[in-house]
């Protein structure tokens, strides 16, 4: 998950450095509506994946093969229909956010580019779970690696090479992963994977149950990239394209830490199902506790690389002078204090996910991704930018101390009890 993400920072850190400032800020402006669109596919597969895994630890194959089998068709067309409302609607939503002149014109080519792809490179988080799920973990990891080499390779040389705009940044980014969409769908047209296609039955449970226990991850995806519009939007009246520059760092730095979290919890997932749904909590609460660990301690190394090194970290992505490198390292620490406490509620919801305990899972998602933050905000937007700065970690505080109750009132016991062979 962090390889296959990485490519966006990356990419900002191109566009950045090889365009400049204004295009940067388009960038990040348009960036959280193009991972909503994944989101949305991102959704379809973890919820899939949940219901996939249980089947296949009650050796209910047949019933396996029929949620895979919707879950891909639902997935293109979702996709193609969220495409099409961002291209034609574009141009408004970032008139609403406050963006005009050139900052706008190159936002909705950033998004359109995009866009125009999402059909088929959406399928790559679809068929991502699907082949850790059949044991291909390995494939999935060298795939993974493959698409930010391509995107990389092919971003590098329309904008450093060729000297090409930020429609060429999303143009290469997108040639890339279709370009591994394609190859990590093989294995499945080919036969011999544990999952295979077959007739659709049973259309409305399957899809009541794909979309129920994806809804969490959706929400959370969603809601996140909702909070960054909203705060994008006040950013830009407080502080301009400069402020949302600052911020779009910190969220790029978070697109490596949030998917390196998810990806600890996502490729044990269908281990915790399968071993929930044949009965041995022993062995799920082994996978779950070396799960924890791992992204306690990522979390937290991130948080101190963050207020350690925060003017150097910055200034990987942009050139400044020294008045915004001042703000940008006073922002960054304190938006860096996220870290400590944000593996505690990622961990609870993950794991609630994870055993079909979606109910837990959403509420959490809610809280970090969109209520707490919503609060924080209209509690603090009084104190301009400095207020905004402290919207993240505080946020994260408050779904912590909410993950913490739930575990302890609605988890413990049922986690507690003991497998009776």
């Amino acid at each position: 998950m962090m390889a296959s993400n990485i490519y966006f920072v990356l990419e900002m850190l191109l566009i950045g450095r090889l365009i400049g400032e204004e295009a940067f800020a388009a960038g990040n402006l348009a960036l959280p509506l193009i991972l909503i669109n994944f989101a949305l596919a991102d959704m379809i597969a973890v919820g899939s994946s949940i219901g996939i895994a249980i089947k296949l630890g009650e050796r209910k194959e047949e019933e396996a093969d029929r949620i895979f089998t919707t879950a891909v068709i639902t997935a293109v067309l979702c996709s193609a229909f969220l495409s099409l409302i961002l291209i034609t609607l574009g141009p408004i939503f970032f008139s609403l956010m406050g963006a005009e002149g050139n900052l706008l014109k190159e936002a909705v080519i950033y998004l359109r580019v995009y866009a125009l792809f999402t059909p088929l490179t959406s399928l790559v988080f679809v068929f991502d779970n699907y082949l850790r799920i059949c044991g291909r973990v390995r494939l999935s990891m060298n795939l993974n690696i493959l698409m930010s080499f391509l995107c990389l390779f092919l971003e590098f040389i329309f904008l450093y090479v060729l000297d090409l705009g930020i429609a060429f940044a999303a143009l290469g980014t997108s040639l890339g992963m279709s370009i591994t969409c394609i190859l990590s769908m093989l294995p499945f047209i080919k036969g011999g994977m544990a999952l295979k296609f077959t007739k659709i039955r049973n259309l409305k449970e399957t899809l009541k149950s794909i979309f129920t226990q994806g809804l969490p991850s959706f929400l959370n995806n969603t809601s996140g990239k909702i909070t960054s519009i909203l705060m994008n939007s006040l950013l830009l009246h407080y502080g301009g394209a400069v402020a949302v520059s600052i911020y779009g760092v910190f969220m790029n730095i978070d697109g490596i830490i949030i998917p390196g979290m998810y990806g600890v919890f996502d490729s044990l997932q269908p281990a915790i199902g399968y071993n929930w749904g044949a009965g041995r909590k022993d062995r799920v609460r082994k996978i779950t506790l070396y799960s924890v660990i791992a992204i306690a301690f990522l979390c937290i190394l991130f948080a101190l690389l963050l207020e350690i090194f925060p003017s150097e970290i910055f200034s990987l992505f942009l050139k400044s002078d020294s008045t915004m490198l001042m703000l940008a390292t006073h922002a960054i620490m304190i938006m860096g204090l996220t870290y400590f406490v944000r593996w505690i509620s990622y961990a609870c919801q993950s794991f609630s996910s994870a055993i079909g305990k979606s109910g837990e899972s959403t509420v959490l998602s809610l809280c970090n991704a969109l209520i707490f933050p919503l609060i924080m905000m209209l509690i603090l937007k009084s104190f301009r930018l400095e207020g905004l700065w402290y919207v993240t970690p505080l946020a994260a505080l408050l779904t912590a101390i909410t993950a913490v109750i739930i575990y302890i009132t609605r988890l413990h016991k049922l986690v507690a009890e003991k497998h009776n062979p």
